[in-house]
């Protein structure tokens, strides 16, 4: 547990130095309320800055405006990006504001399968797609073969039966809802002060950006562990339907009724 609170006693100190060059590199950013926010992005930044690698692999491009930032942040990395759907309308979007983006490559195709092919030695891997079970599947996968230094996964809500695993079996584990990081960085989201209860600054927060790194884990057990908890989920979601039973209301149900309202 000490060993866990180091580590982000160092993580906050590196973010604290880190946080002008990031404001400095994102000026002038659009940045939309849906994707991957910018104390996430600034939650990756901090991670992986101090060590910076030579190549990104990004999943889940979508309209691009993680892919548009990590290129500013890091201008010296490649950034190779995937999308699993070249007719989606979005990829249009995507290709606007990327043009003068020279570091990115956009790719299209099933992440599931090109991950493991494409991710080379020192690689660090951002998935945002696909997502909860599947989406911790393929990071473990991949930090099994060694590759990847370390792998990030988006929308870990909490209470979703995917974080729940990573709060049982995944002690190493890095969140970005943690309170000391919500308490410091959740206003680059918003004008408004940070909730000021831990149980209301985790639940507020919303989707997590999770970070695991190499070594930390057996990740070969997390994956079979990971197969068998999600095995267990389609379980329990087929005995609801049949008994007919109202589905289960997941926080990000309760995130997105709570962002209608405010708006």
């Amino acid at each position: 547990m000490n060993g866990h609170s180091n580590r982000w006693d160092q993580l906050l100190g590196e973010a604290e130095l880190l946080l002008p060059k990031f404001l400095e590199a994102t000026d002038g950013l659009a940045h939309e309320k849906k994707g991957i926010r910018r104390s996430e992005l600034f939650f990756f930044y901090a991670l992986v800055a101090p060590r910076p690698p030579s190549r990104i692999v990004e999943s889940g491009r979508a309209r691009a405006q993680s892919t548009h930032t990590l290129s500013r942040l890091f201008p010296n990395a490649a950034i190779v990006s995937l999308e699993s759907d070249p007719h989606s309308p979005d990829v249009a979007i995507a290709a606007e504001k990327l043009k003068d983006c020279a570091n990115v490559e956009c790719r299209f195709g099933d992440s599931l399968a090109l991950l493991p092919e494409i991710v080379e030695p020192g690689d660090v891997v951002l998935i945002d797609g696909p997502k909860d079970f599947r989406a911790l599947k393929l990071a473990f996968r991949l930090l099994a073969a060694g590759r990847t230094p370390a792998v990030f996964v988006h929308d870990l809500w909490i209470g979703s039966p995917a974080r729940n695993f990573v709060d049982r079996r995944v002690p190493s584990a890095l969140l970005s809802d943690n309170t000391r990081w919500v308490k410091h960085y959740a206003t680059l989201d918003s004008d408004a002060p940070p909730p000021t209860t831990t149980d209301d600054a985790r639940v507020a927060y919303g989707a997590t950006l999770g970070c695991f790194h190499a070594g930390e884990e057996n990740y070969r057990q997390r994956l079979a562990q990971c197969r068998a908890a999600q095995g267990a989920d389609r379980l329990r979601e087929t005995a609801r339907k049949l008994l007919r039973q109202p589905p289960v209301r997941r926080p990000k149900d309760f995130a997105m009724v709570e962002d209608k309202r405010s708006r």
